[in-house]
This record gives C-alpha cells, structure tokens and sequence, in this order.
C-alpha cells in the first residue's frame, strides 16, 4: 500500500509586496529560483501575485513532504515552473 501526501497553503499577495518592497534582492534570491524571479518579472504589473502563487506551491510541497524548512528541504529545493501551454 503506498501513502500519497498532499499539501495545500495560501500567500497572500499584498503581504508578497510588502516582502519584496522591504527586503528586495535579498528576500527574492533566498525563497526563488533564478528562473521563477525571470519569470515573475516578466509578469510586471502581476509580479507580486506571481510570486505569492510560487510561494504557496512551495509551502504545499514541504508540507506535503512533512518536512518543512527546519529539516532538510531548503526554498531552493522546490522549483515552480511553467510547460509549453504557460501553466506552472
């Protein structure tokens, strides 16, 4: 019998904003891949809503995981991108 895990989490957008607005550079570098921060960028007038939507994803695997930050999952670990069709 295999166990499935599931993992689910929120990010509030105006909360991503005020993250990046104070922490710029540094806070996006630490939580986000090369590619995401590209692409986010990309979305302009939606980067802050791009962002949190990535954040989420990657709060849900490390739940899903059932390990969390503190136990060897690092943000760098988890990678959301995008297929052909521009879904993530």
């Amino acid at each position: 019998m295999s166990v499935y895990a599931i993992g689910v989490d929120l990010a509030e957008v105006e909360r991503m904003r005020v993250m990046i607005d104070r922490y710029g550079e540094r806070f996006l570098q630490r939580v986000f891949t090369a590619q995401e921060i590209e692409y986010c960028r990309r979305k302009k007038a939606s980067a802050a809503e791009s962002f949190a939507a990535r954040f989420a994803a990657k709060e849900a695997v490390f739940k899903a995981a059932g390990t969390g930050l503190t136990i060897g999952m690092r943000w760098h670990d988890v990678e959301v991108l995008n297929n052909s069709h521009g879904r993530p």
